[in-house]
């Protein structure tokens, strides 16, 4: 959907970003984005192409459990000429640590398995000398 000339209308930004238009109106409130000025004609809220790119980091910050007043500190470092460089960035390593942490949860059930493994084993090794230990006991009481 490319951007009217006005900028987004809530329902548009929301469709864009996946999220539920009271999202933005909460962030709004917050003061985590910013809406243009509002025509005299009517009432509509519309937003700058810039603020897709606010909310979907604001996203990405959000699902890496960030506090709204650490996203808003984030925010306000990067409010600078290099903003989308910043932001692209900043997706970049937030994708990475997704990634990351699709790797470990993939690993985790293979290091399970290797420790049920290593726990059979000495199991086995443990009762293969119970078992010794046994039958020289039986051995040496049957002697006496």
């Amino acid at each position: 959907m490319k951007s009217p000339k006005k900028g987004y209308r809530i329902g548009e930004l929301a469709y864009l970003a996946s999220v539920n238009p009271r999202t933005i109106d909460f962030y709004t409130r917050a003061g985590l984005i910013d809406p243009l000025k509002r025509e005299d004609t009517n009432q509509h809220r519309y937003y700058p192409e810039s603020a897709l790119d606010r909310l979907l980091l604001i996203k990405q910050l959000r699902a890496h459990h960030l506090s709204l007043a650490e996203i808003r500190t984030h925010l306000e470092n990067i409010s600078s000429p290099d903003q989308r460089q910043v932001i692209e960035t900043l997706q970049s390593v937030c994708q990475q640590m997704d990634r990351l942490q699709r790797q470990l949860m993939g690993v985790a059930p293979a290091v399970a398995l290797a420790d049920r493994t290593v726990i059979v084993g000495m199991t086995a090794e443990a009762m293969q000398k119970v078992a010794t230990l046994t039958a020289a006991l039986s051995s040496l009481l049957a002697s006496l």
